[in-house]
C-alpha cells in the first residue's frame, strides 16, 4: 500500500515583514518576509529562502485568480513557486499571492504579468514593518514514514507531524518551548497547518529544518508527542 499523499491543505504562521525594496514597485504593496522560518537559525539565510507576498484586490480567491495566475507565471523564463492566500496585518487582511525564491529582477515582469492577465494589484499603502499573520493555501504531496509523520517531497527541508486535535497559535508556542528542550534537534521552525484527507481535515504542525532528515523529524515529532498530554 503506497504512503504517498496528495491533498489540498493551508499553512497558518506569523512572520515580521516588510515592503519590499524594489524601486519599480513603490506603487504596488509587496512586501517581503523579513526572517523566513523565524525559529531555524541559519547563516545567510535570505540566499537560503526568500518569501514575497503580492497583494492583489479580489472579492475572492477563486479558481479564476489561480488560473490567471498560473498563466501569468507559465511567461516567465524561470519556474515560479506561488500559492495563494491571505496575510492580517494588524486589523487589515489582504488577499496575496505567495512567491518563493523568485529572483529581484524577475518580480517586476511577473507583477505585469499578471496584471495583464487580469489582476488588479493592491495598491502602496505606506510604510510597513511588523508581525504579520500569513495563510498559504497550497497543494501537499507528502509521503508518510510513521503514523502521522510525513516528509514533504516537494521541500526535503521540512515535515509534518499530526495533531490530535486543533490547536490555537499560543499553545503550539507553549508546547514548542518544552519541544525545543526535549529534542536533540532544537534548531527548526514551526507553524499550523490543515491536510485535507478524503475531504475530511487533519491538523499538522509544519516543521522546517535546515537539516532536516527522517531522523531529525522523528526526533522532534518524538519530543512533541510526548507532550500532547498537556494540550
Amino acid at each position: 500500500m503506497s504512503n504517498v499523499l496528495s491533498a489540498a491543505g493551508s499553512i497558518t504562521k506569523k512572520e515580521y515583514v516588510c515592503n519590499t525594496r524594489i524601486r519599480s514597485l513603490k506603487n504596488y504593496l509587496v512586501l517581503e518576509s523579513v526572517d523566513p522560518f523565524p525559529e531555524a537559525h541559519i547563516r545567510h539565510k535570505s540566499r537560503f529562502v526568500k518569501f514575497y507576498y503580492v497583494a492583489i484586490i479580489s472579492d475572492k480567491l477563486d479558481q479564476d485568480i489561480k488560473i490567471a495566475a498560473k498563466s501569468a507565471e507559465g511567461q516567465m523564463e524561470e519556474e515560479v513557486a506561488s500559492a495563494l492566500g491571505e496575510i492580517r496585518i494588524g486589523d487589515k487582511t489582504y488577499y496575496s499571492i505567495r512567491l518563493r525564491n523568485i529572483s529581484s529582477h524577475m518580480l517586476p515582469r511577473l507583477i505585469k504579468a499578471y496584471e495583464y492577465e487580469g489582476i488588479t494589484m493592491h495598491p502602496h499603502e505606506g510604510n510597513i514593518h511588523e508581525y504579520s499573520w500569513i495563510h498559504v493555501r497550497k497543494f501537499f504531496h507528502l509521503e508518510e514514514i510513521e503514523e502521522g509523520i510525513y516528509t514533504d517531497l516537494d521541500d526535503p527541508y521540512i515535515g509534518y507531524l499530526q495533531l490530535p486535535r486543533k490547536i490555537e497559535w499560543e499553545e503550539l508556542e507553549a508546547i514548542t518551548e518544552k519541544v525545543k528542550i526535549d529534542t536533540h534537534y532544537p534548531n527548526f521552525d514551526r507553524a499550523l497547518g490543515t491536510i485535507f484527507k478524503k475531504g475530511e481535515p487533519t491538523e499538522v504542525i509544519r516543521i522546517f529544518s535546515s537539516d532536516m532528515t527522517e531522523e531529525v523529524l522523528k526526533d522532534i515529532s518524538t519530543s512533541y508527542r510526548k507532550h500532547f498530554s498537556d494540550l
